[in-house]
């Protein structure tokens, strides 16, 4: 699990809005309901969330956005009994699907009222989430990541209770970013001011280079996406051992099995 820094210093930079309380207390949930409301809203186009397969209504009869649905309840019920918040997506190499797969989970997520969801886009050397969406992305994430620019101007509000944190610049070597202690003390700011029910992480492979390694720490478990295509047991065993003291494996998803449209979790076991 995660350590929760006790200290936060208030960062002149936030808008005159978002300005966070001194101290180290928790925001009322007016407080945090406020800074929701003030976040920049934006229109998601249905016709580009239908091109990038993101499944907006709910699913019926055995579709995609049914099985999003599934995964969706299993994860919210994994996380409320061990306590975790921030969950990243990630998988053994790249292709296997885990931008698709976040987004649609966030999407999943934000259709129940009561949930709220950050989705952030921490694969820093190809970000995609911006395309997926249609959405153009405030300013670039890196800065946000080093402690240059306050963290909250970058969440943009979709769908009333979905919080997308958006990024279009690449980055040649993302673990010198997501390394930094910086970084993770701009998901803190995010994770406290918005108070989520689920933070959503699309990190970069896990055993490609060290990009993801750096910033595991910081997460309080990890969603493991497989391609029934191409993963195989040693990716897997190799994801497990990257992951070992660092943080949990809350559950794996198979995507592209031999039925397309279905997608499963099994939650990992081991606590």
């Amino acid at each position: 699990m995660r350590a929760r820094p006790t200290h936060k210093n208030e960062d002149s930079n936030l808008p005159v809005a978002m300005v966070q309380v001194a101290g180290s207390r928790n925001l009322t949930e007016t407080e945090v309901e406020r800074n929701w409301s003030r976040l920049p809203s934006v229109q998601v186009d249905r016709a580009v969330l239908r091109e990038q397969q993101l499944y907006s209504d709910s699913g019926t009869g055995g579709d995609p956005a049914e099985a999003f649905d599934l995964l969706r309840t299993e994860l919210l019920q994994a996380a409320h009994n061990h306590g975790l918040t921030r969950i990243a997506v990630t998988s053994a190499h790249r292709g296997a699907g885990v931008t698709h797969v976040a987004a649609n989970l966030a999407v999943a997520i934000a259709r129940r009222k009561s949930a709220r969801v950050v989705l952030a886009d921490l694969d820093l050397a190809r970000p995609d989430l911006s395309a997926r969406f249609g959405i153009k992305a405030p300013g670039p994430l890196p800065p946000v990541l080093l402690g240059e620019v306050a963290p909250m101007v970058q969440p943009l509000r979709v769908a009333g209770n979905l919080a997308l944190v958006l990024n279009e610049q690449r980055v040649a070597a993302p673990a010198s970013i997501l390394g930094e202690h910086s970084a993770r003390e701009a998901l803190d700011d995010l994770e406290r001011m918005l108070q989520p029910d689920i933070m959503l992480i699309d990190l970069p492979p896990l055993i490609e280079g060290d990009a993801a390694l750096s910033i595991l720490p910081a997460m309080d478990g990890i969603l493991l996406v497989a391609d029934g295509t191409t993963t195989t047991r040693r990716d897997l065993q190799q994801c497990e051992r990257a992951l070992e003291g660092k943080t949990r494996l809350v559950g794996l998803v198979l995507n592209r099995a031999e039925d397309t449209t279905r997608r499963w979790w099994r939650r990992h076991r081991r606590d």
